[in-house]
Formats: C-alpha cells, sequence, structure tokens
C-alpha cells in the first residue's frame, strides 16, 4: 500500500530504513541487471534460465563474492504473472542444490542433494505466488500440460511474487564439465500461464545510487512483495523517510529529509562493508558467518552486511563461508608477503566439498576474483598435484609472486600486490563447522 511520506525523521529513523531496505535494492539491482541491463549479453527473460557454461573467473562482475566451484543456473521467476513448474533431472553422485531466494534475500526453500532430492527420480515442484489459489493451478496445470495435475503434487508457496532461483551444480574437474552441462540442459522451468504478462522494471537500478534512485527501485520492488506480516508495523513507522511509499517518494519529501538521505547512505554503504567482516565470532583469524545467514529473521544489520558482501548467500546448512582478512597473528593479508594454509591430512569437516578463495575487495566493499596468470582462483579438495607432506597434510601458498620452487606451482593461490581477502568455503559442513567449533586451517606468513 502506497503511503505519505509524514513529518520529517530524525537521523536514526534514516538509518534503520536504509539497513532494512539495502538487500532489497540490491535484489532489484541484479535482476535488472539479468533481464533488462542493455549492456549484458547475457541477459535472459523472466522466467528463463541463464545458464553459465564455465566456471566464475576475474570477468564478472554481476553478483559479489561468487564461487569458482560450481556452475550456476540463473532465473527471475515472476509468479504474479504464472505458477511456475520446475523439473530438475535425477542427478546422482554430485553436489547440487537450488536456492529460491525472495526479495528480501531469504532463502524461503531449498531444494538439492544435501536434502535427498533427484537421485533416483526427477525433482518436480509448482512455485506459487502468496495469493495463487491452487484451484485455479490445477486448471492452469491441466490446460498448460494436457493432463491432470497428479496427486500428491508437490508445491511450494513463496512469500513475494519475485523469486530469485539460483542453482549450483559441482564440476569436479575440466572433463566433468560436458556432464554437468548435460544437466543444465534437462532443467526445465515454465510458465503455466501461456499468455502471462510479465513484470518490466521500470527503475534501472544500478552499483552506488543516488537516494532518489535507491527509494525507487526498493518501492518498486517492495510494492510486488509484501513485507511480513509482523514488519508492516515497521514499514508504517518509516513511512516518513519514504520508504513504501512509492515509486515518486523522493520528490515528496521535505528538503530536510532528502539532505539526510543524502548524508547517511553512503555513510551506511560503509558501514555495511565491515559488516560482512563482523567480529562476533573469530576463530584463527577466520571470521566465521552468524547461523542467520540466509535465513536473517530481524536481524537487518547482518542482512544488510551480507547482501553488500555475499549476495545469495546460503544458509549454514548448506554451505559455511569463512571470510579471512588477516593472517593468524591479526596482521593485514598483503599480496607482497607469503602465506601457508596448512591442510590436515583428513582434509575439512565437509560432506561435499571445501574450496578456498581469492578476491580483491573494491572500494564499494564487493569482492570479486583477480585476473592472474593461472587463470586460477581456488584452489580445494579437487585440486590436482599438490604435494603433500611427510605427515599427508599439504600447504596452500598465498602470495603475489611465483614460487620459487616450480614444484609448487600447483599450490600457489595468486594474490593481488596489495591486500586481500580469501573465503573458506565448506559444503554440506559439519555440525560442529556450522557452531564454530571445527579446527580450521591458520594462515602464516612466511615472510
Amino acid at each position: 500500500m502506497t503511503q505519505s511520506p509524514n513529518a520529517a525523521p530524525d537521523a536514526r529513523l534514516i538509518e534503520s530504513a536504509i539497513e532494512y531496505a539495502f538487500p532489497v535494492y540490491e535484489m532489484a539491482r541484479t535482476r535488472y541487471m539479468m533481464i533488462h541491463e542493455p549492456k549484458n549479453p547475457a541477459r535472459r527473460e523472466v522466467n528463463v534460465f541463464f545458464h553459465q557454461r564455465a566456471l566464475v573467473t576475474h570477468r564478472a562482475r554481476t553478483v559479489t563474492t561468487p564461487n569458482h566451484d560450481t556452475l550456476y543456473s540463473s532465473a527471475w521467476l515472476d509468479l504474479a504473472a504464472s505458477p511456475v513448474h520446475l523439473v530438475i533431472p535425477p542427478i546422482a553422485g554430485r553436489y547440487w542444490s537450488v536456492a529460491l531466494m525472495d526479495a528480501f534475500t531469504n532463502n524461503f526453500a531449498m531444494l538439492g542433494s544435501r536434502l535427498g532430492d533427484g537421485v533416483a527420480q526427477p525433482t518436480d515442484v509448482i512455485l506459487i505466488g502468496p495469493d495463487q489459489d491452487e484451484q485455479e493451478l490445477a486448471a492452469l496445470y491441466q490446460a498448460f500440460h494436457g493432463q491432470p495435475m497428479p496427486d500428491g503434487q508437490r508445491i511450494l508457496r513463496a512469500p513475494g511474487h519475485d523469486v530469485w532461483a539460483l542453482a549450483r551444480w559441482l564440476v569436479v574437474s575440466a572433463e566433468d564439465a560436458g556432464a554437468a552441462h548435460a544437466i543444465q540442459d534437462a532443467l526445465r522451468g515454465v510458465a503455466l500461464r501461456r499468455d502471462a504478462s510479465v513484470f518490466v522494471q521500470q527503475v534501472q537500478a544500478q552499483a552506488s545510487p543516488t537516494p532518489a534512485l535507491f527509494l525507487a527501485a526498493v518501492n518498486e520492488l517492495l510494492a510486488r512483495n509484501p513485507a511480513p506480516a509482523d514488519e508492516v508495523a515497521l514499514l508504517q513507522a518509516w513511512s516518513g523517510t519514504g520508504l513504501g511509499c512509492g515509486p515518486q517518494a523522493w520528490e515528496q519529501l521535505p528538503m530536510q529529509t532528502q539532505a539526510l538521505w543524502q548524508e547517511r547512505l553512503p555513510s551506511l554503504q560503509s558501514r555495511f562493508k565491515t559488516g560482512f567482516m563482523s567480529e562476533r565470532r573469530m576463530r584463527d583469524g577466520w571470521s566465521l558467518p552468524d547461523a542467520r545467514v540466509g535465513n536473517f529473521g530481524r536481524d537487518y544489520a547482518l542482512r544488510a552486511a551480507v547482501a553488500l558482501g555475499g549476495l545469495a548467500a546460503l544458509e549454514p546448512a548448506e554451505a559455511v563461508y569463512m571470510t579471512a582478512a588477516t593472517d593468524v597473528t591479526g596482521m593485514p593479508l598483503i599480496g607482497a608477503h607469503r602465506y601457508r594454509v596448512r591442510i590436515p591430512a583428513e582434509g575439512l569437516e565437509a560432506q561435499a566439498f571445501w574450496s578456498l578463495s581469492m578476491y580483491e575487495r573494491l572500494p564499494d566493499g564487493r569482492m570479486f576474483f583477480i585476473d592472474n596468470p593461472l587463470y586460477r582462483y581456488a584452489l580445494g579438495d579437487r585440486s590436482p598435484g599438490i604435494p603433500r607432506n611427510p605427515d599427508g597434510s599439504w600447504d596452500l601458498l598465498l602470495q603475489h609472486g611465483h614460487p620459487e620452487d616450480a614444484a609448487d606451482m600447483p599450490a600457489w593461490l595468486p594474490a593481488p600486490a596489495g591486500e586481500f581477502r580469501v573465503v573458506l568455503r565448506a559444503y554440506v559442513p559439519s555440525q560442529a563447522m556450522i557452531e564454530g567449533h571445527a579446527a580450521l586451517p591458520r594462515i602464516e606468513r612466511l615472510d
């Protein structure tokens, strides 16, 4: 419901509104980039999956902190226009997941190998919007498929009309890519209403938005994706900030409120940069994730920080992301120095796989892979040729320059010349890893 901005709020109310809305803006920006941005040659229509055929490299700049372990398949679904029938082929012996995210970046549903989906038969689900009538759904299914909807058909009801479906398919080796492509090709997502008129974003959401652009993009998405019932009162309290007040909210705000927006939006984004490296839980130099990542509840500060530093992060039961910006002594990681990360012989506590990825951090806080002579962006349990120590452990080397010993080349993870960050991912982690009790490799400076 569109409201009218009230009297000028104070700075704290503006800050809380920005913190709440920032993830919604990032989802609006990502949706615009993937569907409407003319400069994006890979853009796709709504309800159509884009399949990334190669692992992400330093050239990718759409989604922050990508992995170099899985191929992605991605689609923005418009459930106001039509229910979407999603069918995933049987997949055995390979990690995979499909995260279904709402406009607030919560994973409201998951599909995948961890949950036992699709081992012997296809994973078959229909996604519907919050107000979809199930009797109408049955009629749409019959009209589209020419047969009645099966008894027991799996149906997932989304909390809003816009859903980002993001699939991850593990690639074991370069030779394995073809098999992963076959899975992507067999993935089917179809809108059951043939004449569906899909949502076209009017606001061209971009990185580093002005307050006017920020408000317009957020309000456009909020109009289609209602806040949870227990947050409606919050949005009403924020009406004086322009949040939830329609596409022309900025023009209706008093000058003093606009001035607060112009002052607070950049400063809040700077605060979100440090939030992703929150020191709530630190172990051996690693910043451990909060248990609410992926389903944030009312922790809006955490949600905003993850939207900036790790948009589309999975919930901890699926994957744990541990970030390090310092060595074990607390000194910043700098490519001019050499570092060792010793992996125990038994590996790390991940039932699916684990990897260590290298990132540069841009001024706005987003993290991406760096260009390097090996086109190597991560090392992990599938990396070949890394020498073993006498006790079976093995060392990963983080540095800018080439290793002096050619035998160490398979263990080298190239770093930028300046400061860098690394992310340790554990997919389907142990409970001890989720809770932060598992032993972690130490980043030790060698010079």
